[in-house]
């Protein structure tokens, strides 16, 4: 039997190597895959394409954006697969791994939505209810699973042996959890861990890992090991308390690129107790000047969950601080009090005088007046406990004033934190690069991160350096005057991010292609350079609820096409169309 000139032998091909190779780079569209409900509920792992059909709609789609780096097998293997009798495109696809001892490779088998088996089925060899095809050398096996899937596999016995019963959806759901869930209704192709599968596995890892504390002890004494075994002691909760991991791709051409990773704890264990959090990250936006900027990222901190575990590190931490040196006074405070802010990079105008020069960040804490006293405390210790940096040519001079200066009606502390490190052998004496001028690069020529510290209403506003202007912007944007809460592109981008975000940051690559693009030119990357105008930033947000934590990172089409405008036509192996000389171009 043929399908529009392709062989069955090139069916099996597909299913057993071009969708799970080939997809795993993938995908687009929302919901819940139904060829969940026939995986095992105690599957080790599980790659699922929610929609079949979306998913070779985008798979074309990413292939001719990468032009020339495309090519006519992934197109060969969309038009094979749309024009086989029997399969049904508006399904989803799993397949489930076993990972057997002794073996490099996983063994599988693949679940396959069909709404015709005997059409799919029909003019090859079966032996009792299992079709045998050949594939070049190889043979693959495939069986009618009933409720509209297929099993199909290399191995005759596993075909056969797979128990593709339904009923197993809410088992699945209750191991994806909360953090899970978002990545399975959020993507079209993600895969995901249970890591009651690798029990075995993760405590062989463990061992390995606390053999090494009585060299650590050797090498580094009593201290080493506390730390060490601080260490170890998150390490095994974790590993005790994981129900799964879970990472997703999704790919919209009208919207942009998504990436996720998950991570969900069992219920009632003591780290899915610190992930019972809600968060509005974004709120700090509000306490920020409107401004060009680089990156912006934001936190929200205040949530019982992370407090709990915060409260539960410092205690950690003074139970191996025998030396006293590992908590500097007033940590608690610095640390503890904190409830939220925000950083931003401003995008610099004198980057070689100071990358960071427009730097600036605000933080909601509980008693801005203690904050700031610990502050100070914190800065008049530091020289004393910086003191043996001096034995690897390192010298720090770290002070804040004790009085604060008046800048546009503000009490402003002024803070520096000035490193010398002429007496470093940075390059042997061959002409290695010169620490001084790499922390003016950096910091501008203060040699260190330098600037005013202020209370702001409920928080604390500071910059990274003593530009008395731009303090008083920063000044005014912590009171929540002509702030970056407006901004629309940082919405369009926050738009796609999951809802209760502990966390937020935002990347402009205009403003970072801008700033390195005369750069790349120059240094003949690109033959010339063109300025972005305005983009949706790069985004990635954080959750931390239901017992799971979250990350998403989006990156908007129009970000994506734009800097594909960049790269000179021979690095994509062509023009950005794809095909080169439409040689091996297909139509379907």
């Amino acid at each position: 039997m043929q399908v529009r000139g392709c062989t069955t032998q090139k069916i099996g091909f597909f299913f057993s190597a071009g969708l799970i190779a080939g997809l795993a780079a993938l995908p687009a569209i929302a919901g819940t895959p139904a060829a969940l409900d026939h995986v095992p509920a105690d599957a080790q792992a599980v790659f699922v394409v929610s929609n079949l059909g979306e998913t070779l709609n985008e798979l074309n789609a990413i292939n001719a954006m990468s032009g020339q780096q495309g090519g006519a097998m992934v197109m060969m293997m969309t038009s094979m697969v749309r024009g086989m009798p029997g399969i049904d495109l508006d399904g989803s696809v799993a397949v489930v791994f076993e990972f057997v001892d002794g073996q490099e490779e996983p063994e599988g088998v693949v679940l396959v939505p069909v709404s015709d088996f005997a059409a799919l089925s029909d003019g090859m060899p079966l032996n009792d209810g299992v079709v045998s095809m050949p594939m070049g050398g190889d043979m693959m096996y495939f069986r009618d699973a009933g409720g509209g899937y297929a099993v199909l596999g290399d191995s005759d016995a596993r075909v056969r042996a797979f128990d593709s019963s339904s009923g197993n959806l809410k088992a699945h759901a209750a191991l994806l959890g909360k953090a899970g869930g978002r990545i399975a209704d959020g993507n079209d192709v993600f895969v995901y861990v249970n890591f009651d599968g690798f029990k075995d596995e993760i405590a062989m890892g463990m061992q390995g890992m606390e053999a090494q504390g009585e060299m650590i002890e050797m090498m580094g004494g009593a201290e080493a090991v506390a730390g060490f075994d601080a260490m170890m002691s998150v390490v095994q909760t974790i590993a005790n308390d994981g129900a799964s991991f879970v990472m997703g791709v999704n790919f919209d051409e009208e919207v942009g690129v998504g990436f996720d990773a998950g991570l969900q704890f069992k219920d009632g264990s003591t780290s899915a107790s610190y992930l019972q959090n809600n968060g509005d990250a974004g709120k700090y936006f509000s306490n920020v000047p409107a401004m060009d900027y680089f990156f912006a990222s934001a936190f929200d901190i205040s949530g019982s969950g992370i407090q709990k575990m915060l409260g539960g590190y410092m205690e950690m931490i003074q139970k191996f601080d025998t030396t006293g040196q590992m908590i500097p006074a007033g940590m608690s405070t610095l640390m503890g009090d904190v409830k939220g802010g925000i950083q931003v990079m401003g995008a610099s105008d004198n980057i070689m005088g100071g990358l960071f020069s427009k730097t600036m960040y605000y933080m909601e804490v509980k008693d801005a007046d203690a904050y700031l006293d610990a502050t100070q405390t914190m800065y008049s210790n530091m020289n004393e406990q910086m003191k043996e940096l001096a034995q690897v040519g390192v010298k720090v001079n770290a002070s804040m004033d004790a009085e604060p200066t008046e800048i546009n009606g503000v009490d402003a502390y002024g803070y520096s934190f000035a490193m010398d490190m002429s007496g470093m052998d940075m390059g042997g004496g061959m002409g290695g690069p010169n620490p001084a001028m790499i922390l003016g690069m950096i910091f501008g020529a203060d040699g260190g991160p330098s600037g005013y510290m202020a209370k702001v209403g409920n928080g604390i506003a500071a910059t990274l350096s003593k530009d008395a202007d731009f303090f008083s912007q920063v000044a005014q944007g912590a009171s929540g005057e002509n702030t970056m809460a407006g901004n629309a592109s940082i919405a369009q981008t926050a738009a796609m991010l999951p809802s209760n975000r502990i966390m937020e940051t935002y990347l402009a690559a205009d403003h970072l292609v801008n700033t390195a693009g005369p750069m790349l030119m120059m240094f003949g990357v690109i033959p010339e350079f063109e300025p972005l105008g305005a983009l949706a930033p790069v985004g990635i947000g954080m959750t931390a609820d239901g017992g799971g934590v979250m990350f998403r990172t989006i990156v908007p089409m129009e970000t994506i096409g734009a800097v594909m405008e960049m790269i000179p036509a021979d690095a994509m192996g062509g023009g950005h169309g794809g095909g080169g000389d439409g040689s091996d171009e297909m139509d379907f």
